[in-house]
């Protein structure tokens, strides 16, 4: 009883903030708690002009389907023991400046019910794969290593000969703070699409929310861009160039229901009954009253005569 006063409360609480969790990001990774498992789809978007890529439109079958799904295995577990990786698909688009990858598979292993409360432990999400995996001519996920380290050291020692004839100042930035060359190229170095350790806080920690068209609980999160870093060459003569790479992405976890969340376990009903559904109801209907209460009100405070002074 007292789990469900505290879940009402949490409704009421989080009514008042928003009817909807929708935030529109370039990329997105969002996880869906059902029938005792999650199912994760990725959508990322990695831009960089280092290096112009090979045209690549190709599906995940075969060994890149299987490399795939072992690298995230691997990964998952070492987060979360007990975990399993299952239904991978997906696609990968590579265009000269852009790679876009979209991933779905589910995540088993995770959740444990005690009477009628289900847990999920959501600990594995920070998961990051260090493998270097590849779709023909593209190594899609240690984009970092293999396309920016690279252009980004080439300038490093341009006030040495030979640069230094035909290179005139070198500036590396992340964000908006200037950054020594060897550090700006380690950063760049580091990039890897598939690394979600951004995701730091505990998910009792991420923005929650309730969506009653979807009757769903919603936590999202949105970590700030995992690489935006911007290497701008002068020449003693002719124009400056920019070499740039942006990747960014937000997160979000649903629960069917009424769900709360401690730390990274997520707790959802799944009694079956009536109590849930009486409890939404009720809290449905107290928040509509509570608003025709205040309407009400200020009608009347309107038709009151007022006092001449």
């Amino acid at each position: 009883m007292h789990r469900r006063t505290a879940l009402t409360i949490c409704l009421m609480a989080v009514l008042t903030l928003s009817w909807s969790a929708a935030i529109a990001h370039a990329s997105s990774a969002s996880y869906t708690i059902h029938d005792g498992k999650v199912s994760i789809d990725l959508s990322l978007h990695f831009y960089q002009n280092a290096t112009a890529m090979p045209n690549v439109n190709q599906v995940f079958t075969g060994a890149a389907a299987q490399n795939l799904t072992s690298a995230i295995q691997g990964s998952v577990t070492s987060e979360a023991n007990g975990t399993s990786v299952n239904s991978l698909s997906g696609d990968l688009r590579s265009s000269k400046d852009w790679i876009n990858v979209t991933i779905h598979f589910d995540v088993t292993g995770v959740a444990s019910q005690k009477g009628s409360l289900l847990n999920v432990n959501c600990s594995w999400i920070r998961f990051k794969v260090p493998n270097d995996l590849r779709i023909e001519n593209v190594s899609y996920n240690l984009i970092g290593a293999t396309y920016l380290r690279p252009a980004f050291e080439k300038y490093v020692n341009f006030n040495e000969p030979p640069l230094n004839k035909t290179i005139e100042d070198v500036a590396y930035i992340s964000e908006t703070t200037p950054l020594p060359p060897v550090e700006a190229v380690q950063r760049a170095g580091n990039t890897t699409l598939l690394d979600f350790t951004d995701l730091a806080p505990h998910v009792e920690n991420w923005r929650m929310t309730f969506n009653l068209t979807q009757g769903s609980t919603i936590w999202t999160y949105n970590p700030g861009p995992a690489a935006e870093m911007n290497m701008t060459v002068t020449p003693r003569s002719g124009n400056p160039f920019t070499m740039r790479a942006y990747y960014v992405y937000n997160a979000t976890i649903s629960a069917q229901g009424l769900a709360q969340a401690h730390a990274d376990v997520i707790s959802t009903e799944v009694s079956g009954g009536h109590e849930t559904v009486l409890m939404l109801v009720l809290v449905i209907a107290t928040f509509i009253a509570a608003v025709v209460a205040s309407w009400s009100y200020r009608s009347r405070r309107k038709k009151l005569p007022r006092r001449r002074k």
